[in-house]
């Protein structure tokens, strides 16, 4: 009875011990997930905004709906409390001309969205581009090109990929901790936005809620496209 006693209290402690190093090894595994996804995504929407002429924040992927108009549909601004406008939106457009000027031809749109129209829900962000219309660029206009994307018809349009599973913006400053800010955002020093600055403040979720698995990781970056 002794002896067996002993055996049952090492072989507890022993499982213990294993689900002890499972648990850690599936935390940091989630943790180097994260971090790996995080790092690609903010290296790929800083590549692509360096090489924008021009950006547009919406408030989410439905402001596309076949009829964008580029002063009133996009994302309100808001004043804080330091008297700077921001606007705060889950789709972000990045337009590439073919040179600076605002009349220039397009050469390619590519839109970054979180595929939700409520920022407090945790949501995947989806990458779409148009084709590279070359050197050239293409005669449509702008407002043509994104009416016939129209994401609020179809938010998955063929050649659309997802590049983060789950991602959420920036908390609130508010005692309920589930209110989010979306996770694109431009400022101005007007009540005109400008195409000074791209800041994305994101929070990419890998793993599970339960036992405490889930792994997270925020990041807060600005950039501004060419001039």
């Amino acid at each position: 009875m002794v002896s067996m006693t002993i055996a049952s209290l090492v072989m507890a402690g022993t499982i213990g011990t294993f689900l002890f190093g499972l648990r850690t090894m599936y935390k940091d595994s989630e943790r180097l997930a994260t971090n790996a996804t995080l790092r690609y995504f903010i290296a790929q929407v800083s590549k692509e905004t360096l090489d924008a002429t021009e950006f547009y924040v919406f408030p989410d992927y439905e402001s596309l709906d076949g009829g964008v108009d580029l002063i009133d549909d996009v994302a309100a601004l808001e004043t804080d409390a330091f008297g700077t406008y921001l606007a705060y939106g889950d789709c972000l457009v990045l337009v590439t001309r073919v040179s600076i000027s605002a009349n220039a031809n397009v050469r390619q749109v590519r839109i970054y969205y979180r595929d939700t129209t409520d920022p407090d829900v945790t949501a995947a962000v989806r990458y779409y581009e148009t084709a590279d219309f070359g050197s050239s660029g293409t005669a449509t206009s702008l407002n043509d090109l994104l009416d016939a994307i129209d994401l609020k018809t179809n938010p998955k349009p063929t050649g659309s990929r997802v590049i983060v599973e789950r991602a959420r913006g920036r908390l609130k400053s508010t005692p309920d901790t589930q209110i989010c800010h979306p996770i694109f955002s431009t400022e101005s020093a007007t009540t005109t936005p400008t195409n000074d600055s791209v800041s994305i403040n994101v929070e990419v979720i890998n793993g599970k809620s339960v036992n405490n698995l889930l792994s997270s990781s925020s990041f807060n970056y600005t950039i501004s496209p060419r001039k």
